[in-house]
């Protein structure tokens, strides 16, 4: 099978240098295999969408020369997919409606917070202001090798339950979403933040409810600031722009690649088709955070 790999971005702000460097991540590795390289705007949960930064995104990628392959997908553009697919979950017997609010669940549960206790199962509730879960399978162990992370066992029914794929409010749920999307899209390989880790179980199975094949998972180690906190917006961390000066260097530094000094100075495209002959993935092995460099 052909690879093809991914980068997921949601529209709720610009790049920041942590997004960027698992763009060029997943990137490389798509290069290197000689595969397809495409992108994806995970724009699903429009009250924490900022206008203009799906647009913003595709124009700081394209600028640095992180070209895709193929045209970009939103999934916006995909509600009925997801509806009918939940849809079909509850016709088989394989999701239920649930009417229990966050709180209702935290408050069921203050052993492990978050984790869904089945109180709807069996209560066959009607209605539109309903979400809609997967039901997960009493004792339900996903095991799985990550490319950089290692082995990973996760007892899904111990740490979410049954959880939701199609919101209250008619939105999908990111696992729901995430899983439609890799699977109409061939994705073979994914390359993403070690933070969505814990995801990966879920993903895997709705994947085996679904039928569908399960990719390749490759973990990159977030980045971090001084303080040790994930650059995001929520931390204050800074927009990237392609007219920064030493972005991409900063970037492939991150990834564990010191550039020649000769070539320094060169453009990203450069820069990228230097890094497909050197870097390695497995120099990330077994790493969950990466440091950046305090500036000078």
């Amino acid at each position: 099978m052909s690879y093809v790999g991914r980068f997921a971005p949601s529209p709720t702000g610009p790049l920041h240098l942590g997004s960027l460097v698992t763009a060029i991540g997943s990137f490389l590795h798509a290069r290197q295999a000689g595969g397809e390289w495409l992108v994806r705007i995970e724009d699903i949960d429009p009250p924490r969408e900022l206008a203009g930064a799906a647009a913003d995104i595709l124009r700081t990628l394209e600028s640095l020369g992180l070209e895709w392959d193929r045209s970009v997908l939103y999934q916006s553009s995909r509600q009925d997919v997801y509806r009918e697919t939940a849809e079909r979950l509850l016709t088989a017997g394989q999701a239920f409606r649930c009417d229990c609010s966050r709180s209702t669940v935290r408050a069921a549960n203050d052993a492990t917070p978050g984790r869904y206790l089945g109180t709807c199962r069996d209560k066959r509730l009607k209605g539109l202001h309903t979400a809609i879960r997967l039901r997960v399978a009493e004792p339900s162990t996903i095991c799985f090798v990550d490319g950089l992370q290692g082995a990973q066992a996760t007892h899904l029914d111990g740490t979410t339950g049954d959880y939701i794929v199609l919101r209250r409010d008619g939105l999908p749920a990111y696992h729901l979403a995430v899983v439609l999307d890799d699977v109409a899209q061939g994705v073979t390989t994914i390359v993403r933040g070690v933070d969505l880790l814990d995801s990966t179980a879920a993903h895997i199975y709705l994947q085996r409810t679904l039928g569908v094949p399960t990719p390749a998972y490759w973990h990159l180690p977030i980045i971090v600031n001084a303080q040790g906190q994930k650059l995001s917006k929520q931390t204050g961390a800074p927009a990237v722009y392609a007219s920064k000066s030493g972005v991409a260097l900063r970037a492939l530094e991150l990834l564990g690649l010191t550039v020649p000094a000769d070539l320094r100075a060169e453009p990203p495209r450069s820069l990228w088709q230097w890094a497909q002959a050197h870097w390695q993935i497995e120099s990330l092995r077994d790493r969950r955070a990466v440091t950046e460099p305090r500036k000078e």
